[in-house]
């Protein structure tokens, strides 16, 4: 006698792998842009002055920062005027268009900022840049 319905295998369990890929390579992409922007995360807030003519850079640059009570930072760390000279020279020691921005307060002494301007530009560096703030009309 024939039977109505087909026998039933016992099947093994399997894991679907497909969807784990999925889920894995999002994460992946999700990990890669939120680390994009975690990357400005060491710098102070310096309040700089605004600009009518400011451009953006979009190149890869050293960030110096001045504090309103005149102290130097780079990375969000406070450094000496020795030490930011040497930190200069090797940033510079592959080529010296290696650009250097520097985010100076607005109300920053007029004397320090020079004073690491001059430092900037002694230790090798050409390409050197003053942050400001675009003007909002």
């Amino acid at each position: 006698m024939k039977k109505l319905l087909p026998e039933k295998r016992k099947q093994k369990p399997q894991i679907v792998v497909t969807n784990l890929i999925d889920v894995i390579l999002l994460l992946v992409f999700f990990f890669m842009i939120t680390s994009s922007f975690a990357r400005n995360q060491e710098k102070l807030p310096v309040d700089v002055p605004k600009a009518s003519n400011a451009t953006t850079m979009e190149t890869d640059n050293m960030t110096v920062q001045i504090a309103k009570n005149g102290r130097i930072f780079v990375s969000g760390k406070p450094l000496e005027m020795t030490d930011l000279t040497a930190k200069i020279k090797t940033w510079v020691s592959t080529s010296p268009d290696r650009p250097v921005m520097v985010e100076a307060d607005k109300d920053a002494n007029y004397g320090r900022i020079i004073n690491v301007l001059d430092s900037i530009r002694s230790s090798g560096a050409a390409n050197i840049g003053l942050a400001t703030t675009p003007v909002t009309k």
